[in-house]
């Protein structure tokens, strides 16, 4: 592929010459568009690489699976069929709506036909060799209504009704949190993985089942920004900084007089924090744990690894346990407790109470059933098209799934 870290949406008049006489062998003329589709660049992209592409159309993610790893061959097929989609003719659909009076109500219902499906193709050739696996492609379109003629009365078969209620919005996953960033012009494809990382390590955030939570260390030390730095963490700052290099790199700003013009200000504001803030402290938990050396009740202390248990009476006594926290379930393995762990770069996953003597493990929290297919534990996994916790099978063979 060309160049990854780069946000641009510009394609060479080579490759776009390429991909159309591609799409024409494979696919026919009618799939190829009149004219080149150009796409507008973000107001704060960076234009100095073509958008990612496929260095060469003619590499199919067919041709070269057998020299890529599974995520490779994952990663480079998405990106193949959205630069081939991309240049081609749109889809063409019937579409049906349908007014139904019941006394004085009107119910609406609509149904769409695909006529002609344009793009649409590449990625139903997709969703046919992998037996729908990764593509829903088309599935909420292909609504299909009965035949009707207009003034055809209909017979009631059965009456559902649904109770909704308002919903916060949903929290970040590490893909909505990039989404955020872009839309926002904070930061650069570049510095994405690195910004997430870089909180996560710092214990401001916690990511469980791809759902990110903030830290009692999170919030304070987001409270403090706020009351501090506004300036600095407002969303437009990091935008306005990239407009100023931008102008900078054209020539029509000068470098040292945007940094005295930024510094003077950001130094009185470091003096004035430096006075107030103090050390940052995140206040113990006490819990009911008694510690075993002492007898006091033993308190949750902040790490560099997340939370553990140390005994309030330090440096006098220096007696340390790790949280354990259960989940609830029987592992399926040795009918132990599954227990909740982190790594060292603070991922939580599940694991039985008797390891090392049993190896159980899973990224997934168990739910403490077992698969009505496969007889595999069944785990709790987020769903980013669903937007909601899914229950589905472990064994990545067995499709079975809930909700």
């Amino acid at each position: 592929i060309t160049y990854m870290r780069t946000d641009s949406t510009r394609i060479s008049n080579e490759a776009l010459q390429d991909v159309r006489a591609y799409i024409e062998s494979r696919y026919g003329n009618e799939y190829v568009p009149e004219k080149n589709r150009i796409f507008r660049n973000k107001s704060a992209s960076q234009d100095a690489h073509e958008a990612i592409r496929p260095s060469n159309v003619l590499l199919t993610p067919e041709d070269i699976k057998e020299s890529l790893n599974r995520d490779q061959l994952k990663l480079y097929k998405l990106i193949w069929e959205r630069f081939v989609a991309c240049q081609m003719s749109p889809a063409i659909f019937d579409t049906l709506n349908v007014d139904i009076s019941v006394d004085k109500y009107i119910f609406k219902v609509a149904g769409s036909r695909i006529k002609f499906p344009g793009y649409r193709i590449v990625y139903e050739e997709s969703k046919d060799e992998t037996e729908g696996e990764n593509s829903n492609i088309g599935d909420e379109d292909n609504a299909n209504l009965p035949e009707l003629t207009e003034g055809e009365k209909l017979n009631l078969k059965k009456i559902e009704s649904q109770q909704n209620f308002t919903q916060p919005p949903p929290r970040y996953t590490e893909a909505s949190l990039v989404k955020a960033l872009e839309e926002k012009g904070i930061g650069r494809p570049s510095t994405y993985a690195p910004t997430i990382s870089t909180i996560i390590s710092r214990n401001y955030i916690v990511r469980e089942s791809k759902v990110l939570y903030p830290t009692e260390l999170g919030k304070i030390v987001t409270d403090i920004m706020k009351n501090h730095f506004r300036n600095i963490v407002d969303v437009t700052f990091t935008a306005q900084i990239e407009d100023e290099l931008d102008k900078i790199e054209e020539g029509n700003k000068d470098w040292v007089q945007v940094l005295n013009d930024f510094y003077k200000e950001f130094d009185i504001t470091v003096k004035k924090a430096e006075q107030s803030i103090g050390n940052i402290e995140v206040p113990d938990e006490v819990t009911d744990v008694i510690c075993d050396k002492c007898g006091r009740h033993m308190v949750v202390k902040m790490g560099r690894y997340g939370k553990f248990l140390a005994c309030p009476g330090f440096p006098e006594c220096r007696n340390t346990k790790p949280i354990v926290e259960e989940a609830g379930v029987v592992c399926p393995k040795c009918h132990g407790k599954v227990v909740i762990r982190k790594t060292k770069k603070g991922r939580k996953y599940y694991a039985c109470e008797n390891n090392p003597k049993c190896d159980f493990m899973s990224w997934d929290k168990p739910t403490g059933e077992n698969c009505p297919q496969c007889g595999s534990f069944l785990v709790t996994k987020y769903s980013s098209s669903k937007k909601e916790n899914i229950i589905k099978c472990s064994n990545e063979k067995c499709n079975y799934k809930e909700g």
